[in-house]
């Protein structure tokens, strides 16, 4: 996949998730830095219902692609980089925002809170990789 072709891809996932936000959560995402709380809200709903009835892996991975695409084009929006996919496990290819020398899985953030620790904010997450990126 060519790097246009990842960027455009990742374009079309978050607007995805505006989508999902605003269909299935009645949350509206605007683009902007203080709508992540937004989506930390959408995140906590996913975990609850994670704790009460396991959602399928395919729809987990589907919503973490979608919403870490959101969080990652506002970063390259607000800050810069591009996208980049990591397929060194075959099994297991991922997608992440580069800038410089760092890299920003937001997607993987994603997972993380919902399948495992709903006290994670990516409110608090992308604004500390704000920080760390301009260091």
């Amino acid at each position: 996949m060519s790097p246009q072709e990842l960027a455009n891809l990742m374009q079309g996932s978050a607007t995805d998730a505006v989508h999902y936000a605003q269909d299935e959560h009645q949350l509206q995402l605007d683009n902007s830095i203080d709508s992540l709380h937004q989506v930390d809200t959408l995140l906590s709903s996913l975990h609850q219902r994670e704790q009460q009835q396991r959602h399928s892996a395919e729809l987990v991975f589907t919503l973490c692609n979608i919403i870490g695409a959101y969080v990652g084009q506002l970063f390259i929006a607000n800050v810069g980089g591009h996208w980049q996919l990591n397929q060194a496990d075959s099994d297991a290819p991922f997608v992440y925002v580069q800038f410089q020398d760092k890299e920003f899985p937001f997607a993987s953030v994603c997972y993380h809170k919902i399948t495992r620790d709903n006290s994670i904010s990516l409110y608090d997450y992308v604004k500390q990789a704000m920080a760390n990126a301009m260091q």
